[in-house]
């Protein structure tokens, strides 16, 4: 038997609606779980391979860890758990969050934003002293 996919099982419990932070503490308990099979198959003298083969085997399929998972709805995230609420929330959120990107991206990128401001400002004072000097030369004759 292979190893266990735990990407494939991780995919598996987000689709179905798992709570992002059930799935990563279920992960890791399983690795550890696996980790300690290994070693103790290595413990009574199983070569390397024959170890890992025989821990997967007592371990056994992660299908049913899933399906067991999935029949528990308080492990699910909240937005699976109350829809219509979501559905208010994510929007309302979103429009919230909206006017405080341009300032996380000023922030992120404040040595861009200060290059351009002297530019700007620059080429504006350029531009105005040439106004000005025509103005000059059209007002003094």
């Amino acid at each position: 038997m292979p190893e266990p996919d735990f990407k494939q099982f991780r995919s598996e419990l987000l689709q179905a609606g798992i709570a992002p932070r059930h799935v990563r503490r279920t992960i890791m308990e399983l690795q550890e779980h696996l980790d300690d099979l290994v070693d103790a198959q290595l413990a009574s003298g199983c070569g390397a391979v024959a170890a890992q083969r025989r821990a997967a085997q007592e371990m056994g399929c992660l299908t049913d860890v899933a399906i067991a998972m999935r029949a528990c709805p308080e492990l699910r995230c909240w937005a699976y758990r109350y829809p219509r609420l979501a559905v208010v929330v994510y929007p309302l959120t979103c429009l919230a969050l909206l006017p405080v990107v341009p300032v996380i991206a000023g922030v992120a990128h404040a040595s861009q934003l200060a290059r351009w401001s002297a530019c700007l400002f620059f080429g504006a004072l350029v531009t105005a002293s040439m106004f000005l000097f025509l103005q000059l030369a059209i007002a003094l004759p």
